[in-house]
Formats: structure tokens, sequence, C-alpha cells
């Protein structure tokens, strides 16, 4: 089982250089496209996501929609270098994919 990871330029080149397969983004629609490709790759085990993207609605949606439905590939966010990360907490993200309030 690979790794992959969808960003920016920097962010794809980075993980290349350790092996890691990616696609470089530039928009929302692009991170979406690109989600919806790897996630229908049966040898991608994990999902590297640049937050810059990730934070966008439609990309939330999708990541959401991903991990509800499935448990491989686990998806997850980095901030962008240079970027502090963002305050998404796991409760937010557990209560929303349960569809409960916390």
């Amino acid at each position: 089982m690979l790794g992959f990871v969808i960003g920016n330029n920097d962010m794809v080149a980075g993980f290349r250089l350790v092996g890691v397969e990616g696609i470089e983004v530039t928009s929302a629609n692009d991170a979406q496209e690109a989600l919806k490709k790897v996630v229908s790759r049966n040898d991608i085990a994990i999902i590297i996501v640049s937050e810059e993207f990730s934070i966008l609605p439609q990309l939330r949606e999708a990541i959401d929609k991903v991990r509800f439905e499935r448990v491989v590939p686990m998806i997850i966010e980095l901030p962008a270098i240079g970027e502090k990360p963002s305050k998404i907490s796991v409760s937010d993200i557990v209560s929303k994919t349960l569809g409960v309030s916390m």
C-alpha cells in the first residue's frame, strides 16, 4: 500500500523527494478531481492533503464523505509550508461523521 499527496508545488515536490507520488493542484476544483482519482485506486492507503485546499467547503465535503464511507484510504491534512495548522478538532470530525452534536 502506498501514500499519495495532493497539494501545492512545494508540498508535492517535497514528498516526491522521499518517494511519495503526488498531484500538484492550484484550486479546490483541481484538488477535488485529484481526490476522486486517488480514492478510486486500490493501492493507496494514505492520502495527504494540503490544508490550504482541505479547508475549502467543496473539498471539505468530499473528504468528509470519503472518511464516512471508507476505512481506507486514511486522509491526513497537513498545513502548507510556512502556514499555521488550522483548528479542526477530532471531535468536530467525529460528530459531523456520525451526524450528532456534542
